[in-house]
């Protein structure tokens, strides 16, 4: 049974840890929702025992489609809440389904591609910003999608897989979560860094990275982060 000492250090470095995260997250321009509906995700986060950097990006992400309670339900029922849960809410906000919904469909093994095409969210909101082959790790997804994209009002559906989606989701929440050019992450990620340690690093006041005004890739003067991503809102 733990002790009293115990319990009160745990509570400490919960405590410690939700500050850093909240200052983070604050310096990066993400406005905070409810403090309640944070809190709770912020200790549904800390039950998966995930590494660090997952777990911040986890909370980025859920402060920037904006903290709920069904939220944390969504995180908990996800097989792998690192990879999923940021593709989970990407593709609610795209489909204007709720995520829970969307959650279900991945739930009965439903491949990435076929759940978007099933919510009608077109592959290329996927790739906004990104008007030139990235490269590795996102070359291949970008040149297979610039191919079999199609033209005209109703861009084609381009299969891709899984990890592709997760990477390039990941990508895309950085991007305007921290309101960074995505070739800046793209720099970075060939140098060996993770999407998550990029958000941490560039989280802090210290690092914070200013983003190139490329078309489709930040928000235009006074938008908030609730306002339609590019990638959700090209329908």
């Amino acid at each position: 049974m733990p002790t009293g000492s115990h319990r009160l250090g745990s509570g400490l470095r919960r405590s410690t840890a939700a500050v850093l995260l909240a200052a983070a997250i604050a310096a990066a321009a993400i406005p905070f929702p409810a403090a309640a509906a944070t809190d709770l995700f912020y200790d549904a986060s800390l039950a998966l025992r995930l590494p660090d950097d997952a777990r911040f990006f986890l909370n980025v992400t859920n402060r920037y489609y904006g903290s709920s309670r069904q939220a944390v339900g969504v995180l908990n029922r996800c097989a792998d809440p690192s990879d999923d849960f940021p593709v989970v809410m990407f593709m609610a906000q795209a489909s204007g389904r709720r995520a829970d919904a969307v959650l279900s469909m991945r739930s009965k093994n439903m491949p990435w591609s076929d759940v978007m095409a099933r919510i009608q969210v077109p592959s290329d909101r996927l790739f906004a910003g990104l008007d030139r082959d990235p490269g590795p790790p996102y070359g291949r997804a970008w040149g297979h999608w610039k191919q079999n994209r199609g033209r005209g009002e109703k861009p084609a559906q381009v299969v891709l897989d899984d990890r592709a989606v997760q990477e390039l989701v990941r990508l895309q929440i950085a991007s305007w979560a921290l309101r960074v050019n995505p070739y800046t992450i793209v720099s970075e990620r060939q140098r060996g860094m993770t999407v998550d340690r990029f958000v941490v690093i560039h989280s802090q006041p210290s690092g914070a990275v200013a983003a190139r005004n490329v078309k489709g890739t930040r928000p235009e003067k006074g938008e908030g982060h609730k306002k339609p991503h590019p990638a959700h809102d090209q329908r």
